[in-house]
């Protein structure tokens, strides 16, 4: 592949997609909507278990409109107009807008998605464990696989692997409607409740690393913690099953551009991030729809087709991505380093008290009471 002229632009590119998540699923879409050859490959292929929830703003709810699904999505969400956030004890530290965000099961969105790829898009089942072979038979590999991407750590100088943050997450959905919308900051936890489209309730919570043998154990564990604090936390944990709780660690990748070769990431795989801006899904169809704008630029109609070329000369595979680079590094960066300061300061212990003197007169501009989509 390296001694041939790049392929152009102008002509339906050969695109090999690994990992069907929000991400791969929605540049499989585009992509192929737009003409070119695209194979989606994924171990599994499967719709989350635990329909916990995503907060979708406007940018991310004008590429789902482009792919078809918005319709569809709003009628599966909840919309509510604003929350609170608060310190352990009660006290409303802000209110904070809800910014017209969309919270959305992530299996809802999966679905969704996976109903919307085109006939023309070939999916292949299966575990990759070598993408050298994908790197051969495409003009483009596109790794959509996620924080531990084998794309990534396969092609980048140093093999970048994610790092852990120390933390051990809780999310999970229960029976009834909330009793409130809010997040709770306490000195080193957090815990956050917000509602299920209908109803239902989505909550999530953040505490320092703790291992334990099984869900239950670690929901006991977070009932330890945190119960006993606030009346609605201890509502909600009284309703959270294992069955409808996930447990995970929170994993960041280094700053990097999401382009090497013919190659290129998306979503997590470029910049996964701290859970705590609720941007990450976001970010990820961001970085979808800038990949099939820059590979649609400037492709003339009724250019031909197959890997021979035959459309007219146009801008190379290589200023295409280059292109892709400029346009995603920053803003994948930004809210990456962004969602780590933001759990530093909710996870504050000693200086939990002054945090919370700070914040209580002062008014927050990004709202923090999203649902984490990590």
């Amino acid at each position: 592949m390296h001694g041939s002229p790049p392929p152009t632009t102008t002509r339906p590119l050969h695109l090999t997609i690994l990992g069907a998540g929000v991400a791969g699923l929605a540049a499989a879409i585009l992509l192929s909507r737009d003409g070119h050859h695209v194979e989606l490959l994924d171990e599994r292929f499967s719709i989350p278990a635990v329909g916990t929830s995503l907060g979708l703003f406007g940018p991310a709810q004008q590429v789902l409109d482009r792919i078809g699904v918005l319709k569809a999505v709003r009628e599966l969400s909840a919309a509510p107009e604003r929350g609170t956030l608060r310190a352990a004890d009660g006290r409303v530290l802000a209110e904070i807008p809800a910014g017209g965000a969309l919270l959305v099961p992530r299996s809802t969105l999966v679905r969704l998605l996976q109903e919307a790829l085109p006939a023309e898009v070939r999916t292949v089942r299966r575990r990759v464990e070598n993408v050298r072979p994908l790197r051969a038979r495409a003009d483009l590999l596109i790794g959509a696989d996620g924080v531990h991407s084998l794309v990534r750590r396969s092609g980048w100088p140093g093999r970048p692997a994610a790092r852990s943050h120390g933390m051990t997450v809780l999310r999970g959905t229960a029976e009834g409607t909330p009793p409130e919308i809010s997040e709770t900051w306490g000195g080193g936890w957090l815990f956050g409740i917000t509602p299920l489209a209908g109803e239902g309730t989505n909550w999530f919570a953040c505490l320092p690393e703790h291992r334990a043998p099984s869900t239950r154990a670690s929901l006991e564990h977070l009932r330890s913690v945190v119960g006993g604090r606030r009346a609605a936390i201890d509502e909600v944990l009284a309703a959270a099953s294992p069955e409808r709780t996930l447990v995970h660690g929170i994993r960041t990748v280094p700053a990097l551009v999401p382009v090497r070769d013919r190659a290129v990431l998306l979503g997590d795989a470029a910049h996964a991030m701290a859970p705590n801006l609720g941007h990450g899904a976001n970010t990820a169809l961001a970085d979808a729809a800038a990949l099939a704008d820059v590979l649609a630029q400037d492709r003339p109609e009724g250019t031909g087709r197959g890997r021979d070329g035959l459309g007219e000369p146009g801008r190379d595979l290589t200023a295409a991505l280059r292109a892709y680079a400029l346009r995603r590094t920053l803003p994948g960066q930004a809210w990456r380093i962004g969602s780590g300061m933001m759990l530093r300061l909710a996870m504050l212990d000693g200086a939990a008290p002054l945090r919370d003197r700070l914040l209580g007169g002062a008014p927050l501009m990004t709202p923090v009471a999203a649902p984490r989509d990590g």
